[in-house]
């Protein structure tokens, strides 16, 4: 696994496990022929041929120990320059400072003038700013009124059962 050991909160279920398995099987398929797509689909076929070959196994001593080989397997295989997406941990955009688009349009730099070449636009965004205004309003409501009546109802009492 790529996380330490202390973050997991649960146990995984064994085809949790084999999903996790199938996907991580596949970026590492995505970083050895990642410039040829037709490449690529073939090994994924290829790969998921193989996970389906024993998808109905039914001795859970012997799907453990494919799942442990599979996971031998893909350490051995590794790629030695692995794609990182850029924000995740590694990549070249990781903890960077950045501003929010909506920061920068909703600012006060922009002059009439600007906002009078891009009516559409404009308009556009503060009707929608509204509406998701009015739709969180709507939400608030709800759960208010879910709130009240949790906490003015008693809850229901189930009839104990004598035991004999």
């Amino acid at each position: 696994m790529d996380s330490p050991a202390w973050m997991f909160t649960k146990a995984l279920s064994h085809r949790q496990k084999v999903c996790r398995l199938y996907k991580r099987a596949l970026r590492e398929i995505d970083n050895w022929y990642g410039g040829n797509n037709l490449e690529v689909r073939y090994q994924k076929v290829i790969m998921r041929a193989r996970f389906d070959a024993n998808k109905e196994e039914p001795d859970t001593r012997k799907s453990a120990l494919l799942l442990a080989d599979g996971c031998r397997q893909l350490w051995e295989k590794r790629h030695f320059k692995p794609f990182r997406f850029a924000m995740d941990q590694g990549g070249s955009g990781y903890d960077r400072e950045r501003e929010s688009p909506d920061i920068i349009l909703d600012s006060d730099q922009w002059t009439l003038a600007e906002r009078e070449q891009f009516p559409y636009y404009f308009n556009k965004r503060e009707q929608r700013k509204k509406e998701l205004l009015e739709h969180w309003h709507k939400i608030e409501k709800a759960w208010d009124e879910e709130l009240a009546a949790i906490q003015t109802e008693l809850p229901k009492s189930q009839p104990i059962e004598k035991r004999a």
